[in-house]
């Protein structure tokens, strides 16, 4: 009796894992994204409904590759591309679950491509653009004068123009972090208490490289 109801939950847990895995999409990014040369970028790709992938063959591989294996990942043994050696990682074994996205460091002007993210096993993939950009940060070459509790514009941009929406812009004063943008978003909970409520960038500009930042009732 016990050895039946032992089996009739083994396949009842076996249907519900086919029934999840046929259900579920892997998902990549419908927007390409952006870096500059040396920056670290993550590379999105999930499962959902989320299952986890821990312990899935993953593999990553861009067009024009050879060999074509960007990172390749199994039963928890790596291969690599020797272009993108100690470069990349996964994050198998991290929440959420089915995350298996790719961060790749140090990025280069020969990482521009579409890669595409698969799951054989669950004959699922996903394509995700990288766009690598060279550009250089100008800001003003003339110190930007102001009274104080007056507002001020300080300007700052990338030659040649280049989408910054999906990269990380801080603004600094010293140690101290004046506005942070990060994942598409203003990060206020680490710009410093002195700046909070004051600061914001033109983001409806920044598809062209704009990151100047717009600081409202300055102080000394």
């Amino acid at each position: 009796m016990m050895e039946s109801m032992f089996l009739s939950l083994l396949f009842t847990c076996l249907n519900l894992t086919v029934l999840l895995a046929a259900q579920t999409q892997l998902i990549g990014s419908h927007q390409p994204i952006v870096a500059l040369v040396g920056d670290d970028v993550l590379l999105p790709c999930h499962l959902e409904p989320a299952v986890s992938a821990t312990y899935e063959t993953v593999v990553w591989s861009k067009a024009g590759l050879e060999p074509k294996y960007v990172h390749y990942h199994q039963d928890g043994r790596q291969k690599q591309d020797p272009s993108y050696y100690l470069r990349t990682r996964l994050f198998l074994d991290e929440p959420p679950c089915g995350n298996v996205s790719m961060k790749t460091f140090t990025v280069k002007l020969s990482d521009a491509g579409t890669y595409k993210c698969s799951l054989p096993a669950m004959k699922k993939d996903a394509d995700v653009e990288l766009i690598v950009g060279q550009s250089d940060v100008i800001g003003s070459d003339q110190p930007v004068k102001v009274l104080v509790s007056d507002d001020i514009i300080l300007p700052c941009h990338l030659e040649p123009p280049l989408d910054v929406t999906t990269l990380s812009v801080e603004w600094r004063r010293g140690p101290a972090l004046v506005h942070v943008y990060r994942n598409r978003r203003d990060d206020p909970v680490s710009q410093d208490q002195n700046f909070k409520g004051r600061t914001s960038l033109f983001q409806d500009e920044m598809t062209r490289g704009n990151i100047s930042l717009k600081l409202t009732d300055v102080t000394e």
